[in-house]
């Protein structure tokens, strides 16, 4: 089996050692391979944030980004044993040594491009950890009454996706994400940084 797997804020936001520990434990459980993307975590975003006020473009911002997500993907490789990797085809190379890659193309969000390398590399799932655990019906964030959904469909998701996105804020799923998990039939979980599927998102084709 051979899964791929997007850590961004869920780790990098908060990098206690429980977290870390249950990724470890969720790596060594793991009945197979794991490929893993860095997102850029909370302080990128504060970083694109300020930038932003100086009027840069988007396209400038997305580029400031995607080396943002690789300074992570260096350090998660670091933590966990595993081989940095600058784009797919060293991805693929490197499958069962813990490759980690970063952000790849302008305008995309990380989790696009860990769905991306999942339909490359023929995976088996796609994990998506995130720090609120799943998709809600609103905003955690903003919304206490906001519950989480543990299945979605394909139409409902679509629903959910945020219409004009901008560098580093692509709501709870960006458009080519979506898209790339729709054409490749991709098993797809949302969960948190402890792992625990039953208590996350999964999305039904």
């Amino acid at each position: 089996m051979l899964g791929v797997v997007k850590i961004g804020s869920a780790l990098f936001a908060n990098p206690d050692e429980a977290n870390l520990e249950s990724l470890k434990k969720f790596i060594k459980d793991f009945k197979g391979d794991l490929a893993f993307v860095s997102g850029a975590g909370p302080g990128a975003k504060r970083i694109l944030k300020t930038y932003r006020k100086f009027n840069f473009p988007e396209g400038f911002l997305d580029r400031l980004g995607i080396e943002l997500t690789h300074i992570n993907a260096k350090a998660l490789a670091r933590l966990i044993g595993g081989a940095y990797c600058f784009d797919f085809a060293e991805v693929e190379s490197n499958v069962g040594r813990k490759p980690v890659t970063g952000g790849q193309t302008a305008g995309q969000s990380t989790d696009a491009v860990a769905a991306g390398l999942a339909d490359y590399l023929g995976a088996d799932v796609l994990v998506l950890v995130k720090d609120v655990g799943g998709i809600y019906s609103g905003d955690p964030k903003k919304e206490p009454g906001a519950r989480i959904l543990h299945k979605l469909t394909l139409p409902e998701l679509e629903g959910l996706l945020e219409k004009n996105p901008r560098a580093g804020q692509y709501g709870v799923l960006d458009r080519r994400a979506f898209d790339i998990i729709k054409r490749s039939k991709l098993r797809v979980f949302i969960v948190g940084p402890d792992f625990k599927f039953k208590q996350g998102t999964e999305i039904k084709h």
